[in-house]
Parts: structure tokens; C-alpha cells; sequence
């Protein structure tokens, strides 16, 4: 059920920056996922269903996933690797699962 605080705090976001920029409304709404995010696509779907029914600033937007993979480190040997996959291994020694830091490539603010 955390993926509706996730979902209110995309459209909190969002209308943060509509707002600052001078928009009357949302129509689109951009999510970058990486395969680090604790959430499902078609969580976050149901959720901004449901959210932005009920918000005329966002009323009848349609959202976007941009799928991207995370750039980690290796805690044990330091390598640093891309990778798509939620739990990976490093590539250079082979460790796994908790064994990495995740970050996202991208550089957008949301």
C-alpha cells in the first residue's frame, strides 16, 4: 500500500513544478523507474487512476514509464557496473544482492 504515499508524492511533485512554471494543468506526466524502485509500474498506474480522477489539475493526464537501468558500485570490490536487473551481481566478483549501491543514470529532478 505504500505505492499510494509513492503516487501522491509524484503528483505533489509534478504540481509543484506545473505550478511554478505557470500551468493551469497536468495533460502528461513523466516517470523514470529503475529496477532499484520498490514499486510496480502497474501500481503507481492504479493509484494516479484513482489520485488524479479526483484532481481537476490533473484530470484525464496520461502517465509515462521511462524504464532505466541503475548505475551500482560493488561494496565489496568497487566495480562500478550498469545493470537491469533488481538484485544484481557484480560482474566483476560475482557478489550479489545486498552487496551493491544503486543509483539512477538519469539526472532529471523526479
Amino acid at each position: 500500500m505504500h505505492e499510494l504515499g509513492i503516487t501522491q508524492g509524484i503528483i505533489d511533485r509534478a504540481r509543484e513544478a506545473a505550478q511554478a512554471n505557470g500551468a493551469l494543468r497536468v495533460t502528461d506526466l513523466f516517470v523514470t523507474m529503475t529496477p532499484a524502485a520498490d514499486f510496480t509500474q502497474d501500481s503507481i498506474e492504479m493509484y494516479f487512476e484513482m489520485l488524479a480522477g479526483e484532481d481537476e489539475f490533473f484530470r484525464g493526464a496520461t502517465l509515462h514509464f521511462d524504464h532505466q537501468p541503475v548505475a551500482a558500485t560493488c561494496l565489496t570490490c568497487s566495480d562500478e557496473f550498469s545493470t537491469d536487473a533488481p538484485q544484481p551481481a557484480c560482474p566483476q566478483c560475482r557478489c550479489w544482492c545486498n552487496s551493491t549501491r544503486r543509483r539512477r543514470w538519469s539526472s532529471s529532478p523526479m
